[in-house]
């Protein structure tokens, strides 16, 4: 290239550049003492990202991620962001900071994306100014904006790269010697960027699969889809090891996504109005919004993109001559067929948009005349079906262009409404209301991988990346053949509009934890951090990971069993929180100034050396404690029946044998009680409460008490059975299970009571057994 060639990709990332600058200002300020955003989810990232830049991987050190002592493996609890290391560990190698490392690839994330964009969009119009209005709507997208505490969101610059490889190796003529770069660069591409992001391994890869079904199977180009295949299977390989380790930990502790979270995490359909707060000109714009949900596109994209699906879909005559540009993309009209389907959509979607309308301005209405009844009494299923049927006219408009020769733009709106309607999750939910109608996504869910993925809202992202393409393709066709001085007044105007739609007052910078007291006393130990909340759970990974020793506290995707057991422990600062980590090493305790309730268990415990104290916590060190080891359980009793006064038609889970099966009383507290029958009078030393999968919902205290005859009941233990479900957990990662045993006695009943619990706890039991001494 020249250097008059190179001028426009240049000037292009300096812009970008010196943006990001600005709206980093607070963090380049301060790059070695803050974090950029927040100290929540970055921290996390940050000690992964280290984490991966001192260690090799793929070994098994690297696997071992320093938190949940002791738990193994637990680099497989959250993302291992490898794909995005590839630019964070060399700014580690060569500034030795971990905080450095972290903001600057933050915000070397915002160019690169940039220049991502601008790479795939020139190649597609032959137009630098295209190609840098799409660089900087996509790398200041609002989505993005959003994002900013998830890094691994941020990171999506290998996307267009690997739609850029296929395009290119479509394009590229059969015998070209280079052909197969164009495979490489996608393969390496997609490799990275599904190493970057988790939800883009499955998300990304549904994209390209709609790519290579328009541009390589509606084509029937046969060697091709052969090519494209073989390149994704050899990309695959160095993922494989991780997604096989990925699958064995997550099997083995039975880590799974419930589909209420999925739901609680999809995108309401409205949600296109949610824009974030940050933003400064539209942050205002706050309907239908929920927890990652502000899919918010930007006024000036969502209006390039409008132009564009009229464009591509209607008569284009009328919007040439308003517009004044030349047809140069293939709009031919669709075959008889295709034209009848899609205005029967429209038809539908008209009727019922004027339902929608009536209702609005009457209210509910019915028309009963004989045997006609009509009735519209909810505005939601008829606003659902003129939604669906406009975008289902809008997409079968959109595919009948996927074997023309101008099918490129016609296919990122195709995939920009597909991807959109995938993020709305497995339930349709609109204006915060959930139809109980499945969404698009239920396709998915049985692909390997989506049972894993709780934020079906983030296929957004794809969305994000498809409008910005079809953007920056119909910005080429409105300033192609303009002379310079109005394609130059164009550009600068789309450029401010786009940039203003997500433009923020500044990336926050907020102060990094402070050092622990002796923290090289703590290197290679085992360290307990009290107390053990969210935020210091987060600030206790980034030590451990920065530091060089191993947390009891963690914080990931992911948590073992035990651990809201052991969070509820310390919050009632209960002392069956320490012996469990005291079997096989020496406990390290640092514990916050202003918790005194926990500075006392801790004091009270045998052996303890009390170290320094500094910025606002106290070191302890509790010595190794040798416990006996838990007497074998006696033989399991065979229970006759089980009786509550509270849902007492479920109550028969309780003793199944399937700890999926739950029965969960919601009643007032003085219902809260199982009685079982073991159909004799025998005797008796011990029972198991089970929890099962269902770990987050503990009781802190049971009540247990025995009865011959059912009338006269005695106590046969009382209090915390915190410890014994830490030390279920430990056991048995799968199924949380509380060994409770009590002094031998006959009896035929046992009365099981959660006491001391708040008044809306909620009671959950998978499973009760009963043994024998």
């Amino acid at each position: 290239m020249t250097a008059r060639a190179w001028a426009a990709p240049a000037a292009s990332a300096l812009v970008y550049t010196l943006v990001t600058a600005i709206l980093g200002r607070d963090v380049l300020a301060h790059l070695g003492t803050a974090i950029a955003n927040d100290p929540g989810d970055p921290l996390l990232t940050a000690a992964i990202l280290h984490w991966n830049a001192s260690h090799i991987p793929w070994s098994d050190a690297w696997w071992q991620f320093p938190i949940y002592y002791p738990a193994r493996d637990t680099l497989a609890f959250s993302e291992h962001l490898l794909g995005l290391s590839v630019i964070a560990s060399p700014i580690a190698w060569l500034t030795g900071s971990p905080l450095v490392t972290y903001n600057l690839t933050t915000l070397l994330t915002f160019p690169l994306s940039g220049m991502a964009m601008y790479a795939l969009v020139h190649y597609l119009t032959r137009s630098g100014a295209a190609a840098f209005v799409a660089g900087l709507a996509f790398a200041f997208a609002p989505y993005r904006m959003s994002n900013l505490p998830h890094i691994q969101m941020l990171a999506s610059f290998w996307a267009p790269l690997a739609l850029l490889g296929l395009h290119g190796y479509v394009d590229s003529v059969r015998l070209q010697p280079d052909r197969r770069l164009w495979l490489v660069l996608y393969g390496a591409a997609w490799a990275l960027q599904a190493a970057a992001n988790g939800y883009a391994l499955v998300f990304f890869s549904v994209l390209v699969g709609l790519w290579v079904l328009w541009f390589v199977v509606a084509r029937r180009n046969w060697r091709a889809l052969g090519m494209i295949a073989a390149a994704t299977a050899a990309a695959s390989l160095p993922l494989l090891p991780i997604l096989y380790k990925y699958a064995t930990v997550h099997a083995y502790h039975g880590f799974e996504r419930s589909i209420g979270e999925m739901r609680a995490y999809s995108a309401d359909v409205a949600a296109v109005l949610c824009a974030p707060t940050s933003l400064t000109f539209w942050g205002w714009i706050r309907v239908a919004c929920r927890g990652e949900g502000e899919l918010f596109p930007g006024i000036a994209l969502a209006a390039l993109c409008v132009a564009a699906m009229f464009y591509v879909v209607l008569r284009p005559g009328l919007i040439f001559r308003i517009v004044k540009i030349r047809p140069g993309l293939d709009t031919k009209a669709a075959g008889p067929p295709v034209r009848w389907i899609r205005l029967a959509l429209l038809a539908m979607a008209a009727l019922y948009g004027l339902i929608v309308a009536s209702m609005l301005i009457a209210g509910p209405w019915s028309i009963d005349a004989g045997f006609l009844h009509v009735s519209a009494t909810d505005i939601d299923k008829p606003l659902l079906v003129a939604i669906f049927a406009a975008i289902g006219a809008l997409l079968i408009s959109l595919a009948a262009r996927a074997s023309s020769p101008g099918s490129t733009l016609a296919f990122y709106l195709f995939a920009a409404v597909t991807t959109w309607a995938l993020a709305l999750g497995p339930t349709l939910t609109l204006m915060g209301e959930t139809s109980g109608r499945p969404g698009p996504f239920v396709l998915l869910q049985g692909l390997p991988g989506v049972g894993g993925l709780r934020v079906p809202a983030r296929f957004w992202l794809m969305t994000v990346i498809c409008l910005t393409i079809a953007a920056g393709i119909f910005a080429a066709e409105l300033l192609r053949g303009r002379r310079r001085m109005v394609a130059g007044a164009s550009t600068a105007l789309i450029a401010s509009a786009l940039l203003a739609d997500g433009w923020i007052a500044r990336i926050p910078a907020q102060p990094a934890p402070p050092p622990v007291p002796d923290s090289v006393a703590l290197k290679g130990r085992i360290v307990l951090q009290l107390p053990i909340e969210p935020y210091p759970d987060i600030a206790a990974t980034w030590r451990a990971a920065t530091g060089g020793w191993t947390a009891v506290n963690g914080y990931s995707g992911y948590a073992p069993n035990y651990y809201a057991s052991l969070t509820l422990a310390a919050r009632s600062a209960d002392a069956a929180l320490f012996p469990p980590f005291r079997r096989t090493h020496d406990l390290d305790v640092l514990v916050a100034d202003d918790a005194t309730a926990l500075k006392e268990a801790v004091e009270r415990q045998p052996g303890v050396v009390r170290g320094l104290q500094r910025s606002g916590s106290t070191h302890y060190r509790l010595p190794r404690q040798r416990l006996p080891p838990a007497p074998n359980p006696g033989q399991r009793l065979v229970i006759a029946a089980v009786r509550s006064p509270c849902s007492s038609a479920t109550v028969a889970r309780v003793s199944d044998d399937d700890e999926r099966s739950l029965w969960e009383c919601g009643e007032s507290m003085e219902r809260h009680e199982l009685t079982v029958d073991l159909g004799q009078v025998t005797p008796l030393g011990s029972i198991e409460y089970s929890l099962g999968p269902y770990a987050w919902n503990v009781p802190s205290q049971l009540s247990i008490e025995t009865s011959v005859d059912g009338t006269s009941w005695t106590e046969a233990r009382r209090g915390s059975i915190l410890g014994e479900l830490i030390e279920g957990g430990l056991r048995d990662p799968r199924s949380l299970r509380a060994a409770l045993p009590f002094p031998p006695r006959e009896a035929r009943y046992v009365r099981v009571r959660p006491i001391a619990q708040p008044e809306e706890f909620v009671w959950f039991v998978a499973g009760v057994v009963v043994r024998a001494p």
